[in-house]
């Protein structure tokens, strides 16, 4: 038994077309949404790997200029001097009133100016003529009197500074200090200071201490040059949100775009451990929405003074742009593919709805037969046989 070929409806293929058209759009739409949030979500954790891999750069060059400063402060010849300045009386007021006394006649008192022509003083000066790095070397005793420096010193006594009292410490052995990253105006440059005990010669006791100021351009390059597409850049920022360096300002109070959802963000992940990364969007001040990649620096683990985060951003807009003319490129096609169903769908309706032509047989000519010589030539054929 022969099956039966349904009748297709054209007006049931019609709704449904009409009805679906519609849907796939709406679907097409909410395809391409879902796959732009994983996109930006996957842009958003590499912008977080980027982070992380500058950060580590920060530490690999923060750890090896604590090493080079500590290696110096065991150099022979200043831990020399420094037990050897160490063993004069000490009388506060005394190094107070060399201090006073400089500050009024603007003249180098007796002290400094022999403290800046000995031979430490020397080998401090010819680290600075050759390693631009080093900006300044300042060397004191226990006391916290000037002992050596490369360049000449506004203070006799620095046994007031954060930075000598940090690296002091206890008396028995000290300890590395640094400090945050400031503007010097004067050398129109990051600097860095860096503190180190300087150790007797005869034991580990603490017998001075060596300051260094170093110019951290090196460092900063690895954020400053940090360039992601057109929008994207690079940030090195304390915890609160504050700028310590970035190549799009220089203002010392400036803050992140981001610095609430920095703060919270950090807080979270510092809640487990020092070390943490995460990724978030935000918007910038002029409305741009940016995905923002974190990381935290190992440095504040064991230098609480450097609560350091580094973090990337880059427009989200330039990260899907790909994906958004795609979509439009689809969209475009789902239009053009409706257009051409409903043309064709019409072209058939108008032609197989039209009339059928009625052809008339009186208005075709045929060619004139005589039926009457046509039987008078068969009959004389059939005689003559």
């Amino acid at each position: 038994m022969t099956a039966r070929i349904p009748h297709l409806n054209q007006r049931v293929l019609t709704v449904f077309l009409l009805v679906s058209l519609p849907a796939l759009i709406v679907g097409t739409v909410l395809v391409l949404r879902v796959g732009q949030n994983r996109l930006t979500d996957s842009y958003g954790r590499h912008l977080q790997d980027v982070a992380q891999q500058a950060a580590a750069g920060v530490d690999a060059y923060v750890y090896r200029r604590i090493l080079d400063v500590s290696l110096l402060a065991r150099t022979p010849d200043l831990r020399r001097e420094a037990t050897t300045g160490s063993t004069r009386p000490f009388d506060r007021a005394a190094a107070d009133a060399v201090d006073r006394d400089w500050q009024q006649s603007h003249q180098q008192p007796a002290a400094v100016a022999q403290a800046l022509k000995n031979a430490a003083s020397q080998y401090l000066s010819d680290i600075v003529a050759h390693d631009r790095i080093y900006r300044e070397m300042i060397l004191t005793d226990r006391q916290g009197r000037l002992i050596a420096a490369s360049n000449p010193t506004t203070d006799y006594f620095q046994g007031d500074e954060d930075w000598w009292i940090a690296a002091f410490d206890d008396g028995r052995r000290g300890r590395v200090s640094i400090g945050d990253v400031r503007w010097d105006p004067s050398a129109r440059a990051y600097a860095i200071e860096i503190s180190a005990p300087v150790s007797a010669v005869d034991d580990e006791s603490v017998a001075g201490v060596l300051k260094v100021v170093s110019d951290s351009r090196e460092m900063l390059a690895l954020v400053g040059n940090l360039q992601l597409g057109q929008t994207g850049g690079a940030w090195l920022l304390r915890r609160n949100g504050t700028i310590v360096f970035s190549r799009y300002t220089t203002d010392p109070k400036a803050r992140f775009f981001a610095s609430d959802a920095l703060k919270a963000r950090m807080d979270a992940l510092w809640a487990t451990g020092p070390i943490g990364a995460a990724h978030f969007a935000a918007q910038t001040p002029d409305g741009a929405k940016h995905v923002v990649g974190v990381a935290a620096s190992q440095l504040g683990a064991s230098y609480p003074a450097l609560p350091w985060v580094i973090a990337v951003s880059q427009a989200e807009s330039e990260l899907v742009a790909p994906l958004s003319m795609l979509g439009w490129y689809l969209l475009m096609l789902v239009a053009l593919t409706a257009l051409i169903v409903v043309g064709l769908a019409l072209w058939f309706s108008i032609r197989l709805g039209a009339d059928a032509v009625d052809i008339d047989m009186h208005l075709v000519r045929h060619p004139a037969v005589s039926h009457v010589g046509d039987f008078a030539n068969d009959d004389a054929e059939v005689t003559r046989r």
